[in-house]
């Protein structure tokens, strides 16, 4: 709820700041606040995967390996 504020009070400001530098300025304020957005929403989204790759790598590293054993440790293993 609090990023769906957030997105309102920027496309709102956005829309403030453009209208006070130029009417038309609409048109481009709210379309960089949409810019702004989408980057920190990717953002989020490559640190995720990012995690997730470093899952993955770390359960890969921690599986059993295969050893064969030898007479020597086969007598010592009960």
């Amino acid at each position: 709820m609090a990023i769906a504020i957030t997105i309102l009070v920027l496309l709102v400001a956005g829309g403030f700041i453009g209208t006070a530098i130029d009417f038309g300025g609409v048109f481009l304020g709210i379309p960089l606040v949409l810019i702004f957005i989408g980057a920190l929403i990717g953002r989020e989204t490559m640190e995720r995967q990012r995690r997730v790759l470093q899952m993955k790598r770390f359960r890969r590293e921690a599986r059993t390996r295969k050893v064969d054993f030898d007479a020597t440790d086969k007598r010592t293993v009960v």
